[in-house]
């Protein structure tokens, strides 16, 4: 292991393997946890060439996972629906409730809601270093996090829009 001094901050180089991933990059240990997680869900998970897999909840909820090798950081996103354009009458009424609903310990429980311009989608969005998500039961948990955000978000725009497309 190979040490660096910088001035208040002492930085390890563990070469890729060491005593927290077992030998194993921690991709190949994300990859693992997302194949338990598959199992118990009775799913084929597995991270794509692009390192994406993708699943649906109860056929309705789109949900995404993207490994970023230079980062080691799981990205999970979900639409939530659609926007109905930036020059909608009410896109400034849209955008209002998406900043109440991201509010620190609101419906979203952390998950950004973020705008997909180019297909007009409302998307909630997390990430998570890998080290964080060690096992199934941790994936679990987050996903179960997403959905519930996901849910609470299209119920209130149904409430507050219903006669316009849901976001």
């Amino acid at each position: 292991m190979n040490e660096s001094q910088v001035p208040g901050l002492m930085v390890a180089d563990l070469g890729g393997e060491g005593p927290m991933t077992g030998g194993e990059s921690l991709r190949e240990q994300f990859e693992d946890v997302l194949a338990e997680f598959g199992e118990a869900v009775k799913l084929p998970l597995a991270l794509g060439e692009d390192g994406t897999a993708t699943f649906t909840v109860d056929d309705e909820i789109v949900v995404s996972l993207q490994y970023l090798d230079e980062s080691d950081v799981v990205l999970a996103f979900a639409p939530v629906g659609a926007f109905g354009g930036a020059d909608a009458p009410d896109a400034g009424e849209k955008a209002l409730e998406l900043l109440r609903l991201s509010e620190l310990g609101g419906p979203t429980e952390g998950f950004a809601l973020a705008l997909d311009e180019d297909a007009d989608l409302v998307l909630a969005m997390d990430r998570r270093g890998a080290l964080e998500l060690a096992a199934a039961d941790s994936l679990a948990a987050w996903m179960e996090a997403l959905v519930r955000a996901v849910r609470a978000v299209r119920e209130r725009f149904a409430e507050k829009f219903p006669a316009g497309e849901e976001a």
